[in-house]
């Protein structure tokens, strides 16, 4: 499908059967290339990967799901190069466009899931998130977001990034689709939350418009609300350290051989990060690996029967022509607040939050590992 946003990819059009009736049906569903269609080559924004992947025989089980629940399969969307971004661009096949605000980033690595949904050309945008690529771009074109928890959903027949960090997930428009499509992936727990959990560091990470209006955001809860100081002794940038270095070396580790037969086709920044992984010592590994471990215990006793309410981001996305430094900086403010999930391995929900002036923000709301369906009780209230 062609369209300005440049969310899909120019494939030529092959038939994808799905079922005609379902809790889905009449949905149509855009597939982040990352991910096996029968019929589509699988390519992750590489172009070795592109004249290597060949036409693929077997669609991947969560795609397979969807389809056999109804939904309509309506094209594979554009990611960042190997998944391995937040930015949402991409050196070889561009940058899809923000359809609410062009000026500004689409947010990857599951940019074209996010326009495709955004631009009203998807009604499900399925993608990743390893380090944010759902959350970041659901925030950046005013989506709903939904990174389940971790090995909730079926991975295989997608292309890792970061295997201990991975997880498919999925964009929507509306909180009545989010919630169709939760219960039809039987993400529907029975528990609601007793409490508001609010941890101060996090919202002192943020700017101040985005910290003042979440703090009146709050005051307007009418549930029990719990604050504390910290979610961990050292910090959250020590807590973004750790998930960074398990992060890039795990993204080494899985393409190592990519990078050894094609780094010539890699875009610079995205071959400079490979490296950085590979200097990353066993041992430094090892010892971040344990630290997770050791966090992952200590926020599920913490969050009991809570939900943790946050900032999406602490900050509004960049301008699409901004420079890099810029983008560098954004990557790693963001990464201190979006490491959360991922080192607990935490379902998180982000919902569309603009600010006053209209710039895009997110809320987000992350319960313990396997209620995802506590997010969707919570947010049935603010929706109610």
């Amino acid at each position: 499908m062609r369209h300005r946003t440049n969310a899909f990819l120019p494939y030529p059009q092959a038939p994808v059967a799905n079922a005609g009736t379902g809790p889905l049906a009449g949905l149509r569903l855009g597939v982040k290339d990352l991910f096996d269609v029968e019929g589509y080559p699988t390519v992750a924004g590489n172009p070795f990967l592109l004249a290597a992947s060949g036409i693929k025989e077997e669609t991947a089980p969560l795609v397979r799901r969807l389809l056999d629940l109804g939904a309509c399969f309506v094209g594979k969307t554009h990611t960042d190069e190997l998944a391995y971004s937040l930015i949402g661009n991409n050196l070889h096949f561009g940058m899809p466009i923000n359809p609410l605000h062009p000026e500004l980033i689409p947010g990857g690595s599951s940019s074209g899931s996010a326009v495709a949904v955004a631009a009203g050309l998807a009604d499900i945008g399925l993608g990743t998130d390893t380090s944010g690529s759902i959350r970041l771009p659901a925030t950046a074109n005013g989506l709903f977001g939904w990174r389940p928890s971790f090995g909730l959903l079926d991975s295989t027949g997608i292309r890792p990034l970061a295997p201990s960090f991975d997880v498919p997930g999925v964009f929507t428009r509306d909180f009545a689709t989010l919630e169709r499509v939760m219960q039809s992936l039987d993400a529907y727990d029975k528990r609601p939350p007793s409490t508001i959990l609010v941890v101060e560091d996090i919202v002192s990470l943020c700017d101040q418009d985005i910290a003042e209006a979440f703090w009146a955001t709050i005051r307007k809860l009418e549930v029990p609300i719990v604050t504390r100081p910290s979610l961990s002794a050292n910090g959250l940038s020590d807590l973004a350290r750790c998930f960074t270095t398990i992060l890039q070396k795990e993204a080494w580790q899985t393409n190592q051989t990519l990078f050894e037969r094609a780094s010539q086709t890699l875009a610079p920044d995205i071959a400079l990060r490979l490296i950085t992984g590979r200097e990353i010592s066993n041992d430094r590994y090892d010892a971040a690996v344990l630290q997770r471990a050791g966090f992952r215990q200590s926020f599920e006793e913490s969050m009991h029967d809570a939900v943790l309410v946050m900032p999406t981001l602490p900050t509004v996305p960049p301008r699409r022509d901004d420079p890099q430094e810029r983008f560098a900086s954004f990557r790693a403010r963001s990464i201190e607040l979006l490491c959360i999930a991922g080192l607990s391995g935490c379902p998180q929900i982000t919902m569309p939050w603009p600010l006053p002036s209209g710039e895009p923000a997110g809320i987000s709301l992350v319960a313990p590992h396997g209620f995802d369906g506590s997010l969707l009780a919570e947010l049935a209230t603010w929706f109610a």
